[in-house]
Formats: C-alpha cells, sequence, structure tokens
C-alpha cells in the first residue's frame, strides 16, 4: 500500500498534510505508512476511496488494473451518487438538484425522454394555442 499511497500522492501533488487532510487521517498516520511502521488499515484505504472517486478500488485493493477508473466506470458511479441523492424534501431543492446535475441527467434514457416529451407538449401547445385549439394541461 506504501507505493500505491505515493503513486497516488505523486499523482496530484500532494504533501504528506495535504493527503492527509484529503483522506480525513492525521499526518502521522502517513508519514507512518510512508516509513514503513505501520500499515495502512481500513480507514487509510476507506479515506482513500471517499476522497478520490476516480481512484480504481480494485487497483488499490489488489493490484488489478489502472490506478484511475476509465470514463465508462466514471459515468456509472456519477449516476450512481446521482441516485443516492434522489430525496428530496422540497421542489425547490429537486430544481436546484436538476439545474446542478444537468448534464449527467440528460444522460438517463427515462430522464432525457421526460424532458423532451415536456418540451414537445409545450412546444405544441403553445401552437396550438395560436391557432385557438385548447390542450388539456
Amino acid at each position: 500500500m506504501k507505493e500505491k499511497i505515493k503513486e497516488i500522492m505523486d499523482y496530484y501533488d500532494f504533501n504528506q498534510k495535504e493527503f492527509a487532510e484529503k483522506i480525513k487521517v492525521v499526518p502521522q498516520t502517513v508519514s507512518d505508512i510512508l516509513k514503513d511502521k505501520r500499515n495502512a488499515g481500513d480507514k487509510v484505504t476507506h479515506g482513500i476511496l471517499e476522497a478520490f472517486d476516480e481512484i480504481n478500488p480494485l487497483w488499490l485493493l489488489r493490484d488489478v488494473g489502472q490506478m484511475l477508473l476509465d470514463d465508462d466506470k466514471m459515468a456509472e458511479l456519477n449516476r450512481k451518487k446521482i441516485d443516492r441523492k434522489l430525496h428530496f424534501e422540497s421542489l425547490e431543492e429537486l430544481a436546484l438538484f436538476c439545474s446542478n446535475h444537468e448534464d449527467e441527467l440528460m444522460k438517463i434514457k427515462t430522464f432525457s425522454n421526460i424532458i423532451d416529451k415536456n418540451a414537445a407538449y409545450k412546444v405544441l401547445k403553445m401552437v396550438k394555442g395560436m391557432g385557438g385549439i385548447e390542450l388539456p394541461d
């Protein structure tokens, strides 16, 4: 794990203190790991995976694959994060969420279909309204 921590720190150009803050451990923990005074435990491993979404967990835990996830896996991870956040107390929260995540949401077929159908309906309603034909709301 020591070599992997060094590789991550080098990639992000973090010193030990910055890296420790990012993964939510005390700097001495990182220092001790890098000096072979202790092994990286679950807290360090979990901290890395929580702090760096793009780090490939298989690479970190099993030395399988590349350090960074590919674009497809990152997109899937982002979709899963959105799914976990889909509980809103008000319409304002929902609107704010949609505004902040529009690019990711439009990649979800069901969501984009709803938006497209709603937009088409509004255009149709506007055009029909100009001709005096009424459509239900």
